[in-house]
């Protein structure tokens, strides 16, 4: 499950960590822990009281599964999200993001916000990826993930659920501070280095900016979708 063919495949993905299994357990998204007698000779053996199919392992094969330098001698598998999500207020549409660090950023700023959901757009990292999960600190077990292959039908959806679509761009015209967002809100966060597509733009509802005070012309986008994040749910 390491590889996203196998996750797609199985509806399942991988985690690491005492921290991340943890999280896992309480949210009820663990299919089953392997771990070492690294973990059962630690303060954390505590989580192996947790009622889940657990599989003791060498630690060779923690290792094998993990990603980090130093594992902690647990890892688990986990069922994913189903592709559905109640949409009422607040969306963020990540629509080309690449950077996995910036995705997982996202996604815990959208939980820390209570938004109601993530909506992936096809060419978007993979939420799952290993970096994405470690970024999102847990917060992808409570933010649900609504998937579509194209923003067209994304926009449509949104738009007939009566979502009001703001794209992020430097060209706008108004800022983000020119719109109150009372009403149903979807953000649209672009790729890193192109942004939001110009035909992506126009199915959008509305262009909006982040102010640029000093001499930077651009920001990070887990950095400028927080901004806006949190000016939407202040209103919200």
């Amino acid at each position: 499950m390491k590889a996203k063919k196998y996750r797609d495949e199985l509806n399942k993905f991988l985690i690491e960590g005492v921290r991340f299994v943890e999280e896992a357990i309480k949210e009820n998204f663990v299919e089953y822990i392997f771990y070492s007698n690294k973990i059962l000779d630690s303060k954390y053996s505590y989580i192996l009281d947790w009622d889940v199919k657990k599989y003791e392992v060498n630690e060779d094969v923690i290792k094998e599964l993990s990603d980090t330098e130093n594992p902690q001698g647990v890892a688990a598998v986990c069922r994913k999200r189903e592709n559905r999500a109640d949409l009422k207020d607040f969306v963020v549409i990540a629509d080309g993001v690449q950077d996995p660090g910036n995705l997982g950023t996202i996604i815990r700023t959208l939980d820390a916000a209570g938004a109601d959901a993530l909506i992936i757009i096809k060419g978007t990292v993979d939420p799952y990826n290993s970096k994405t999960l470690r970024s999102t600190m847990g917060s992808i077990f409570r933010v649900p993930i609504v998937y579509f292959d194209d923003f067209e039908k994304a926009s449509d959806y949104l738009k007939n659920k009566g979502f009001n679509i703001y794209a992020t761009s430097l060209e706008a015209e108004k800022l983000i501070y020119d719109y109150n967002f009372n009403e149903k809100t979807a953000l649209v966060i672009g790729n890193e280095a192109n942004g939001i597509s110009k035909e992506h733009i126009e199915l959008s509802t509305h262009k909006i900016k982040i102010p640029m005070i000093g001499k930077a012309e651009s920001l990070n986008a887990a950095v400028a979708s927080a901004i806006v994040i949190y000016e939407v749910v202040s209103i919200v």
